[in-house]
């Protein structure tokens, strides 16, 4: 089982959710790497034109394409692959970076509750993006996947039930789907990296993903854990946790019963109102 040779400057990378945090993190390292085709995708198109320009100018010969689309939807992977498609461009590398989480009681208020629109985009267009783009990958015997997962996939998260299980399912299905490459000896790479807590945008108020006195681990910034991701890209890591501080919580946690480490996370972070 060997994996083909990675040369960045003849790549081409598609990152979802690319206009900020841990995506647009990515892109950049990705350049800083040597990709000189790059693909943002995100819902707000004044954002991605923003960063595509500030981007491009940080390297020669760069060519950028940005993409509005909303993943959360069920045409938005279709809508991708066929601008993809009608530039005659092949994706050698995609990153699964999109996401969302937001605080609530699971079932409370079902009039604007987001737990299906985040399956849509933790886990069916995550889904759905593989099934377009790693098919071209194996042909061409080149490139690879690589997911985010999150810390939180490794335990209950009350009050973020959803997000959670959704990452969880991220991190079980990079490993097997990794796994099975490897045994087709397909020279194509299936990574995840798993972040813990992160300064990024994903509750929509610039605060990432807290979790209350949690967060005392440790917040990570956005370029540490791109810089680890691509890292962990280029070695077809399994699922692999940023950083010694959140590796030995993890470790303490899996540890423990599950319905002990959900009671205790309720009462670390509290209700939403209760902060």
């Amino acid at each position: 089982m060997t994996l083909a040779d990675l040369d960045f400057s003849s790549s081409t990378a598609l990152v979802t959710g690319g206009s900020s945090g841990i995506g647009r993190a990515i892109a950049e390292e990705l350049v800083a790497r040597g990709v000189r085709r790059l693909v943002l995708v995100g819902r707000d198109q004044d954002k991605l034109s923003k960063v595509a320009g500030e981007i491009e100018a940080s390297a020669a010969n760069l060519s950028i394409r940005t993409i509005k689309a909303d993943l959360t939807t069920h045409e938005g992977p279709q809508n991708i692959q066929k601008e993809v498609d009608g530039w005659d461009w092949t994706i050698d590398i995609l990153v699964n970076n999109a996401g969302f989480a937001r605080e609530y009681v699971f079932g409370k208020d079902t009039a604007n509750d987001s737990s299906l629109a985040n399956i849509d985009l933790l886990v069916r267009s995550l889904v759905d993006m593989s099934l377009r783009f790693l098919p071209g990958m194996v042909e061409r015997r080149k490139g690879g996947i690589l997911n985010l997962g999150s810390t939180a996939g490794h335990q209950p998260v009350p009050y973020t039930a959803v997000y959670a299980a959704s990452k969880a399912f991220v991190i079980s299905f990079s490993q097997s789907v990794r796994e099975e490459n490897l045994h087709q000896d397909t020279g194509v790479r299936i990574a995840c990296i798993v972040p813990g807590v992160t300064s990024t945008n994903l509750t929509g108020k610039g605060t990432g993903e807290q979790r209350g006195a949690i967060d005392k681990v440790g917040i990570d910034k956005p370029s540490d854990v791109a810089k680890a991701a691509v890292k962990a890209f280029e070695e077809n890591a399994a699922a692999r946790v940023v950083g010694w501080n959140n590796a030995i919580f993890q470790t303490a946690v899996t540890m423990l019963p599950q319905s002990l480490v959900a009671n205790v996370v309720a009462r670390v972070r509290g209700a939403p109102g209760d902060e």
